[in-house]
């Protein structure tokens, strides 16, 4: 594998530090959201749903923000979406079945989206050829292609898009992993991820393959955005087992893994050991993501540090602030701080595609059953 190879003209280590917004602020509305005008912040919804309906809820009660309007093709969820919005304070917004009409109205600015996963990238890119600033739920797409024309919808159009990667935008995982990347648990050797879920299975678009893109790519993204941040590195090869055929009485169309482990190597060579489990009892329910290099350890989830005998270290939390921080509203205040300064977002388009490029080559190694490299996932 060519480890400096190009993506679409983009250097691949370049891909882990870039900005994945270019030419921020070229492209402004008449009525500017710059950090000195006091319009405000104007925002349209695509997909109202859970997840949807947790972003309304948090950007209505943020100050300084308009609910424009809202999009689902669910009537009650857009009942529930107007409902939302007037129990803020502000006055109901216009409401559509297409998000075409929706990107359509002059007054929206700002688009936040949380759709399944199969209509993520198109969404995307016809949001950021509207000209629209873009809040985007994780993950890009469903495949390599879907990742990179979203990000050359944005370089077109000069939009700021912030991902919903919360834990960027969280001091629980800043300061733990600046404490890495400055060498406290000194060279790094190996990764560990449990999904180890008693609460399920979820069934839905989540139990279609072709719609969630199996839970390599819905759920451990989260993952493996981390991992990415954490090593400074991008993914080189996986290999990885599992099975798919546990749960369908609960979904006649049920396809994605109920169980499945894999283990990826970094072009730096840290080696990460995944498994993803529906299958486990209650007990047995919990989620981590692991570091460990020469001198200790990290627990991403909880921020602790742990040291080899011979350090001689307590063990120790990195984070002393408040232990009742909400991710979600640091994420949403920091994307209309990006949108208000016209400055780059915590959570970039560059971060999302290299996360969606290890999920894919897990899913990838686990299909297969064999070791892939990401050249042929076509990464």
């Amino acid at each position: 594998m060519e480890i400096n190879s190009d993506i679409n003209g983009i250097n691949r280590r370049q891909l882990i530090q870039a900005t994945g917004c270019v030419a921020v602020g070229a492209i402004l509305p008449s009525h500017a959201l710059a950090a000195e005008d006091p319009a405000p912040v104007r925002l349209g919804f695509i997909g109202v749903g859970n997840r949807g309906s947790t972003l309304l809820r948090l950007m209505a009660q943020q100050p300084g923000t308009e609910i424009v309007a809202v999009c689902d093709n669910e009537p009650d969820k857009l009942d529930r979406a107007e409902k939302i919005v007037k129990d803020a304070g502000k006055p109901a917004p216009a409401v559509f079945e297409e998000w075409k009409k929706l990107l359509e109205h002059p007054d929206v600015d700002v688009v936040v989206s949380a759709l399944p996963v199969d209509l993520h990238a198109s969404c995307y890119v016809d949001v950021l050829v509207a000209g629209k600033d873009l809040y985007a739920e994780k993950p890009l797409g469903l495949t390599v292609a879907e990742g990179d024309a979203v990000q050359k919808a944005a370089d077109q159009s000069g939009r700021i898009v912030q991902v919903g990667f919360q834990r960027r935008s969280d001091p629980r995982f800043i300061q733990p992993m600046q404490l890495v990347h400055d060498g406290e648990i000194g060279t790094l050797l190996e990764g560990r991820v449990l999904w180890s879920n008693s609460w399920g299975p979820l069934t839905g678009w989540f139990g279609q393959r072709h719609r969630s893109g199996d839970w390599m790519v819905e759920q451990a993204v989260h993952n493996w955005d981390v991992l990415n941040w954490a090593t400074g590195s991008l993914p080189k090869r996986a290999v990885g087992f599992g099975r798919n055929d546990l749960f369908r009485e609960h979904q006649a169309d049920r396809d994605v893994h109920d169980y499945y482990s894999g283990v990826l190597e970094y072009e730096n060579g840290v080696f990460v050991n995944i498994i993803h489990s529906w299958v486990p009892p209650t007990k047995f329910n919990e989620e981590y993501t692991r570091l460990i290099g020469t001198k200790g350890g990290i627990d991403f989830n909880s921020g602790t540090f742990s040291y080899r005998p011979d350090q001689k270290l307590p063990d120790r939390v990195a984070f002393a602030g408040p232990a009742n921080l909400d991710n979600n509203v640091l994420a949403v205040e920091s994307f209309l701080k990006a949108i208000r300064e016209r400055s780059q977002p915590v959570a970039t388009l560059a971060h999302a595609r290299t996360a969606l490029f290890a999920c894919l080559l897990m899913r990838e190694a686990v299909d297969r059953g064999t070791v892939v490299t990401m050249k042929e996932i076509g990464a």
